[in-house]
């Protein structure tokens, strides 16, 4: 009988399995946690349909796309220690923004210049299309094309409120694309939480919870794991942690030993705050630009996003911020900076591996390992092969099912 192993039961696991039921396959997914859903708390809220469209498609599938939520796109940005709302992806949302001079907003239309004229290499479902802008740091690029304050506060929040790590270290065509998608953006949620994707997800599939891979290895044309056969296996825990997985190493190159050995993610400390009113009630986010000399990267308001979720009158946010060293309490010190707020309740969260990293050349690394041949029936998905999105996780769960289904993966199930 076909039967898959999914190791990892976080959104890219989940999908994959959900995407193999469907096609009449059946898995098993191991969780070494007591819950499944991984790091699906940490996003409250979707970008455009066009660049989630995956996830839409889930949502839909799911009987959940009823439950999206439009979002006014209303944000907050601190400039100079203080906060100031703007209305983003328009043009005059970028006319307003605090912190740019003229000189600056006379250079934006040459990003819009820019994004038409590389547009067709910047497609994040497809990143081989655009490996030649994976050379050079967004802050590089940014400051050479328009100007240093344009980096401050417009593309150098955009890459920390999202993921938490800076524009010096990330690549650029990770940027480009989210520039793109940035004009004219929609955003939504899913009332009552982005949680209930793995919820549902999880209702019917087969999971044992609290239980660590302790043995994986090939046995003629199957895999052996913890003592039961299987004929595939689909990796599906955090790039970072494909090899502390028993046996793992086994079964891969030592090219594709490298490439997982390299992957880095983002430690990122949110702390959750209930309190007796709103601490704004004029945006769903504040964006926290790194030279404004705070510790915490973004505010995220639930009371705007999802007032479902929260009790008349009351308000409702999560301070984040990332770094080796940021604790729960730099977070709140922060907020007591920029609101007068006394917090009634709090819920600290930690990911140690939180938002994978893509510097420069990471995205010419994925299109190598994913040329690469290996021992067939073992396959991977996760953020860390596609971009710091639920969409990533997503979208590459339904790749491995869709593999494991046709082509190579079809023929080895089909032979057992």
């Amino acid at each position: 009988m076909k039967r898959v192993a999914v190791i990892g039961g976080g959104l890219a696991g989940l999908t994959c399995a959900h995407e193999l039921k469907r096609r009449g396959v059946q898995s098993l997914i191991f969780e070494a946690s007591g819950r499944t859903g991984g790091r699906d708390r940490a996003a409250p809220f979707f970008l455009s349909p066009d660049l989630f469209r995956n996830t839409f498609r889930l949502l839909e599938d799911l009987g959940l796309y009823r439950d999206v939520t439009q979002i006014s796109p209303h944000a907050g940005q601190v400039y100079r220690g203080r906060v100031y709302h703007h209305r983003v992806a328009s043009a005059t949302g970028l006319l307003g923004f605090r912190g740019l001079n003229i000189a600056d907003k006379v250079m934006l239309p040459r990003m819009a210049y820019l994004l038409a004229k590389f547009g067709s290499h910047l497609d994040f479902h497809h990143p081989e299309s655009g490996l030649d802008f994976d050379r050079e740091t967004v802050a590089s690029f940014v400051k050479r094309e328009l100007s240093q304050n344009v980096l401050n506060y417009v593309a150098g929040p955009l890459i920390s409120t999202l993921f938490f790590y800076g524009s010096e270290e990330t690549s650029n065509w990770l940027y480009l694309v989210l520039a793109r998608h940035m004009y004219n953006t929609r955003m939504s949620t899913l009332r009552g939480g982005i949680r209930r994707i793995a919820d549902r997800l999880s209702e019917n599939l087969e999971t044992a919870a609290n239980q660590s891979v302790r043995t994986l290895a090939a046995d003629g044309d199957s895999y052996l794991i913890n003592g039961q056969r299987f004929s595939a296996v689909v990796l599906a825990v955090p790039g970072n942690a494909v090899l502390e997985i028993p046996g793992t190493r086994d079964l891969l190159s030592e090219e594709d030993r490298q490439f997982l050995g390299s992957c880095e993610y983002q430690r990122v400390v949110s702390v959750r705050i209930q309190t007796a009113k709103p601490a704004d009630g004029h945006c769903y986010a504040l964006s926290i630009p790194r030279v404004e000399g705070f510790r915490a990267a973004t505010v995220s308001f639930h009371d705007y996003i999802d007032p479902s979720i929260v009790p008349d009158g009351r308000g409702l946010l999560t301070i984040s911020g990332g770094g080796p060293t940021l604790t729960a309490n730099d977070l709140i010190e922060d907020l007591r900076k920029l609101y007068p707020i006394e917090p009634e309740t709090t819920e600290i969260q930690e990911w140690k591996s939180a938002m994978p990293k893509f510097p420069p050349g990471r995205y010419r690394q994925i299109a190598s390992f994913h040329k690469r041949e290996r021992r067939p029936g073992l396959f991977f998905c996760g953020d860390y092969l596609l971009g710091p999105f639920i969409e990533a996780a997503i979208t590459t769960g339904m790749s491995a099912a869709e593999r494991i289904r046709e082509g190579e993966g079809a023929a080895h199930l089909d032979s057992l």
